[in-house]
């Protein structure tokens, strides 16, 4: 049973944070880079590092963004498979995809050996293996792909530690990383160099044109040469850029065992969606921690979120063997791009605005990738990852992707007509919310700790979706283009870059819809 670390922050989030101020007043720079995930942050200091002066902004304090959500593989082994990989790219590409991650493992490792940053870093072995419900014929496809790509890999019968498996492929060097040691590292040495960091300064306004500058939500303003919006998805771009991606939620349980009763490698299966696991050693005296993830669906659109953890653990205990106790969960936020691939570089019919998105689950090698190919566009370099990555680049082979992802955001707009009933509720304890029809508007009803209703519309101001609440995470969460907002309404995830809009409506009307005769019934007993 889950004791510890109810508001599902990640062990990650455990380490003292550095504080940022918030930008006051106008500042002028070669680059301003938007977000400082792992992208952004790689970026400023590769550019720093490259004689650009930058300045580095991120509406939150560092450590609240999606880098401090991820599990925190390397791997060069991409979520796609390179059998999906070559049939969607084709070999030379694929190849490309494949010595682009495993560059950004050395560019990585590198940084942290020159900047010396105690972040936990270690070479591992990672390991996919033959899930029961996978042909073994597309396993054995998969093994080929491999090779022709030119990954290093071996076929094996079962994983080592694991003989119960089945047949497994191996991939050497992969990398674990403890992601905000890192970043914190980094943030340090872009300082030293003289960068310019600040915290709780979102962006609300962009500009291309002979003045091209970032607009923050206090009217500051940052003029720059170029501006690098590395937000996991573009805040800058309304429309374009949401048709060619789709926000998945995925799911972590931390299970505490004794030290050296776990391999540290890297495990995934052929599961879809596949799982994932890595360990973390020490994290108390004499215990370690396996990482277990997987469960991914699309954002908003999953009303038993709070089965997904339940799902992981009886996983974790039947295939793993695990029996001890679960310290943390947590949630965090994937871009799944139509073709596998993230975008990287000019913002579609812009100049000078740049973009890093994408992640497909691997956010931090992505990340990487993205400083040295924004670094290169920068400084008019040649770069041969630059048109594999475009964010322009149009794949017809991905087109039937691309109409099912379309097809599902166009199917959640029925909701402005009718939200499906497991979405609405007819009471509300502390701490809970829910969607409500009042006159005839939808309007998302949050009661909180202290009994106080609040109330704001529930379409969400990024494209007009009926956002969703979430109760594993308390927040609402848009179907459609994956925007989260608190639970009090203020913006979590992008696209969208406003929160929730305060809903004018008679709050007795509210406190009679809530306060029915009826027991109240918890979202379980509802089928929610």
């Amino acid at each position: 049973m889950f004791h510890q670390h109810q508001n599902h922050e990640s062990y990650w989030q455990e380490i003292d944070p550095p504080l940022y101020t918030p930008l006051l007043g106008t500042l002028h720079t070669d680059v301003c880079v938007v977000g400082a995930g792992i992208a952004g942050v790689m970026t400023a200091y590769i550019l720093l590092k490259n004689g650009f002066k930058v300045v580095l902004i991120d509406k939150e304090s560092f450590g609240e963004n999606e880098t401090a959500r991820t599990s925190a593989h390397l791997s060069y082994v991409l979520d796609e498979g390179f059998t999906k990989l070559i049939q969607l790219h084709g070999e030379t590409k694929a190849n490309q995809a494949l010595s682009s991650h495993s560059d950004a493992i050395d560019l990585i490792e590198k940084i942290i050996a020159e900047e010396n940053i105690a972040c936990d870093f270690k070479r591992i072995p990672g390991f996919l293996y033959l899930s029961p419900e996978t042909e073994r014929d597309d396993f054995e496809e998969e093994f080929e792909a491999s090779l022709r790509l030119g990954a290093p890999c071996e076929l094996l019968p079962s994983p080592p530690y694991f003989a119960h498996f089945g047949p497994a492929i191996s991939y050497p060097q992969q990398a674990r990383i403890h992601p905000l040691k890192f970043i914190k590292g980094l943030l340090a040495s872009i300082q030293k160099m003289g960068g310019e960091i600040y915290g709780h300064t979102p962006a609300v306004e962009f500009e291309d044109t002979d003045s091209t500058y970032v607009k923050t939500n206090n009217g500051s303003m940052i003029y720059a040469k170029s501006i690098v919006v590395a937000t996991n998805v573009p805040v800058n771009d309304r429309f374009h850029m949401h048709t060619k991606e789709a926000a998945y939620r995925t799911y972590i349980i931390g299970v505490e065992v004794p030290s050296g009763t776990f391999p540290d490698v890297l495990f995934w299966d052929t599961t879809k969606p596949y799982h994932y696991v890595r360990l973390i050693p020490e994290t108390t005296p004499g215990k370690d921690l396996v990482i277990i993830g997987g469960e991914d669906h699309r954002v908003g659109q999953d009303s038993h979120t709070e089965t997904r953890f339940d799902d992981l653990d009886i996983w974790a205990k039947e295939r793993l063997h695990l029996q001890g106790e679960i310290v943390h969960r947590w949630s965090g936020q994937i871009i799944e791009p139509t073709d596998g691939l993230a975008f990287i570089g000019k913002n579609p019919g812009d100049n000078n605005i740049f973009i890093s998105t994408g992640d497909s689950g691997h956010g931090l090698t992505h990340g990487a990738i993205a400083s040295m190919v924004i670094r290169d566009l920068l400084q008019g370099t040649p770069n041969e990852w630059a048109d594999l990555y475009s964010p322009s680049r149009i794949n017809l082979r991905a087109t039937m992707q691309f109409v099912k992802e379309n097809t599902n955001i166009l199917r959640q707009y029925t909701e402005r007509i009718h939200v499906p009933k497991e979405w609405t509720k007819d009471h509300l304890q502390p701490g809970d919310g829910g969607l409500f029809e009042i006159h005839g508007q939808k309007v998302a009803v949050y009661r909180d700790e202290n009994n106080q209703i609040k109330s704001f519309s529930a379409i969400c101001p990024h494209l007009g979706g009926v956002v969703h609440w979430n109760e594993t995470e308390k927040t609402w969460d848009c179907p459609c283009h994956g925007s989260r907002f608190a639970a009090t309404g203020e913006v979590i995830n992008g696209p969208a870059i406003s929160g929730l809009k305060e809903m004018p409506v008679d709050q007795t009307k509210i406190e009679k819809t809530l306060d029915k005769k009826e027991p109240y019934q918890s979202p379980n007993d509802m089928g929610i």
